[in-house]
């Protein structure tokens, strides 16, 4: 193998006009200028890189001596690194039909002119064939093994967090399943093959990660719940994400990930009643888990302009009832307000009409004139009797029959619809959510 390493001046290197990022052309001029018209603004990050940073050592210039000037050298591997250069040394090489990019390199040069770049590292090789075999392990893929093997998103994310300090939303939870005794083991296997790019877009949304049960502090995934509930989500999303016909379409704008979230099955959920204390999921040891006693709402999010969180997940078999649902996961309080509380009481009244009609709680007589403080207080001493929910759990509804004067009775909910002078409040919609949510999930999950 003939070739040596030797710094050669910027001057003496020459563009490849047969360069393969484009058509044949006649001389150095012509090569610059199609460089600029393919490469336009990445020369200028590029220009800004090397005055921060400096030249790759670990990737140099590859050359052949010049077949016309012995002086000169032309550059095989390399043309975008020298081209920029030349263009801080000159920029008078730039178009003036490039004026964007000849104002950016106008102001990169000055900053270039205090420490500048005079000798470019390369590697010299007299056979043009041997730098060519090299040059296309490079560029051509990993060639069996014998090119460069490229990282994938996981693999680029390790070398993130192990040298940057950078660990993933998507890596801490692969890890944590990978540890995970308990996890599927067919899924386990698969953990390596997953888009780990479409899992980082998930766990960024804070809608998802209120499904799941997952919080960020300072970069690191936290839980809420114990590893037996925040495994439910993470199995059906790690499933999907392995799915053969799954693409990033599917999740890739907000509205495709709160439709997402609409698939979990209840079963799929973690048990809101099982906590723990909030526990890093990078830890060996998580804390275990307790039946929550006398759970207290809620905070509401200050982001939150919804009655009914968009993290919020309730299964409705009625057509109908489902899309006044997610109507109010949608009306913006801060600007439909008395919309929202008239659906709202709509979507309470017909949630409670359609259990008392499928549990066979009233006769039809009594049906069409029924008030809904009866049929609210009928559904809460069915759902106490039968013990689907306890006496706290029914307290917030009960109070709604019980307290004319309470922010979430059905007095007030009357009000919303018959009293001109009575103004719906967005935080008191978003409380009486947060207090009957309980009550409501239970009557559809009964159906």
């Amino acid at each position: 193998m003939k070739h040596e390493t030797k710094p050669i001046n910027i001057s003496m290197l020459e563009i490849n006009t047969e360069n393969p990022r484009f058509e044949m052309v006649g001389n150095q001029r012509e090569a610059i200028g199609i460089m600029i018209e393919s490469q336009k603004n990445k020369l200028a990050r590029l220009a800004q890189d090397i005055i921060e940073n400096g030249l790759n050592p670990s990737d140099l210039v590859i050359v052949t001596p010049h077949e016309k000037h012995k002086r000169k050298f032309s550059v095989l591997e390399g043309n975008r690194r020298v081209t920029t250069l030349k263009l801080l040394v000159n920029n008078d090489l730039i178009a003036e039909k490039h004026k964007s990019l000849l104002n950016k390199f106008k102001q990169l040069s000055s900053e270039f002119k205090r420490n500048p770049i005079k000798e470019v590292p390369c590697v010299i090789f007299t056979d043009v064939d041997e730098a060519n075999r090299w040059i296309k392990l490079k560029h051509t893929g990993e060639n069996d093994g014998v090119g460069t093997v490229t990282w994938d998103a996981q693999q680029k994310a390790r070398f993130e967090e192990r040298f940057e300090g950078k660990a993933t939303y998507a890596l801490q939870v692969i890890d944590f399943l990978k540890k995970d005794n308990d996890f599927d083991t067919e899924l386990k296997a698969m953990l390596s093959l997953i888009p780990s790019s479409s899992l980082q877009r998930l766990l960024s949304d804070p809608d998802v990660r209120d499904v799941i049960g997952i919080t960020i502090d300072d970069g690191r995934v936290v839980a809420s719940y114990s590893p037996n509930e925040i495994r439910k989500p993470l199995t059906k999303i790690i499933t999907d994400l392995a799915r053969d016909d799954f693409t990033v379409k599917e999740i890739y704008y907000k509205d495709d990930r709160l439709n997402y979230l609409e698939t979990f099955k209840n079963s799929e959920l973690p048990d809101k009643t099982i906590g723990t204390p909030k526990w890093e999921i990078i830890t060996p040891n998580p804390p275990k888990a307790t039946k929550k006693q006398n759970k207290k709402s809620k905070p509401l999010s200050s982001a939150r302009n919804t009655i009914i969180p968009k993290s919020c997940i309730v299964h409705i078999d009625s057509p109908r009832v489902n899309k006044i649902y997610r109507e109010l996961k949608d009306l913006d309080l801060r600007y439909f307000v008395n919309s929202a509380a008239i659906t709202f009481r709509v979507f309470i009244e017909l949630s409670v009409d359609d259990f008392v009609e499928e549990h066979g709680l009233t006769t039809a007589i009594t049906a069409i004139n029924d008030k809904l403080s009866n049929k609210i207080s009928r559904v809460s001493e069915y759902l106490k009797k039968e013990k689907h929910l306890t006496k706290d759990e029914l307290k917030p509804i009960n109070t709604a029959v019980s307290s004319p004067n309470s922010i979430f009775s059905v007095n007030t909910f009357n009000a919303y619809v018959h009293n001109k002078h009575f103004n719906p409040i967005d935080s008191d919609l978003k409380t009486t959510w947060d207090n009957i949510e309980p009550f409501i999930t239970k009557l559809w999950e009964l159906k």
